[in-house]
């Protein structure tokens, strides 16, 4: 029987994949951000250090004041959120990462600032490709309480809203159908055991194969459908149709 958790991850993607309108996905999202104990959420691209962020904000669900201010300011040049989030395609809590990192003056006060909208805490999922575009999506709190189940389920929705909106913003899917038709019949099987939660371990007693030969396999899966690692080859493949 699947969990709560777990349905509501399923139930999202298949909501969004029959939703033709942004404000649609917005109503969606904020209904998952909710059910995991977060009141806002954006997504957005990372702009160049010369470039403004306003231009690559895709979906944004800050408080209106707050989300001014920090465009108006340019506050991604100092967030520290934003600069874990080009560091490594881990999901990660904010206060987890801040407790590894060297924090400067600037982002500290930025920091202070944030607490007084409520940004006290939160939950971020990079996203990476292997031609170089970077994005993140948020989610803020006061507190954050996710067990590993929770955090992978976020993770999972994260990237296909992503994916999604960019769809719904002009992006298509075409070149995601076209890229995915250049899987072999043994990396999708793969992509399907993964999407079980199977290790490359597990996958290769299953498929009688050594575990060195499934990382492989899964890594050209990777680079075929431009992801940089497996949660974003599941969600790809969920959105190509490749799985269901």
């Amino acid at each position: 029987m699947r969990s709560a958790i777990a349905n509501v991850m399923f139930d999202f993607i298949a909501s969004l994949d029959k939703m033709s309108r942004e404000e649609e996905a917005y109503v969606e999202l904020q209904k998952v951000a909710d059910f995991f104990g977060f009141r806002s959420f954006a997504i957005s691209g990372i702009p160049e250090a010369h470039e403004r962020m306003d231009p690559y904000v895709l979906m944004n669900g800050w408080p209106q004041e707050w989300a001014q201010r920090y465009l108006d300011n340019q506050y991604v040049k100092i967030d520290p959120v934003i600069q874990r989030t080009l560091l490594s395609d881990n999901a990660f809590v904010w206060s987890d990462a801040m407790g590894e990192m060297n924090i400067s003056r600037p982002a500290l006060s930025f920091m202070r600032e944030a607490t007084d909208f409520g940004f006290i805490n939160g939950f971020s999922v990079p996203i990476h490709s292997i031609m170089g575009f970077r994005a993140i999506v948020t989610y803020a709190t006061d507190k954050v309480d996710m067990c590993q189940d929770a955090r992978g389920a976020l993770h999972m929705v994260s990237i296909y809203a992503h994916n999604k909106i960019k769809e719904l913003k002009g992006g298509g899917t075409s070149n995601l159908i076209e890229r995915s038709t250049y899987l072999t019949p043994r990396e999708r099987e793969c992509i399907s055991w993964c999407s079980e939660g199977k290790t490359a371990w597990e996958i290769s007693a299953i498929l009688g194969i050594s575990e060195r030969t499934v990382t492989h396999i899964l890594e050209n899966a990777q680079k075929k459908m431009n992801t940089t690692n497996r949660t974003q080859l599941v969600a790809e493949a969920l959105r190509a149709g490749i799985i269901r």
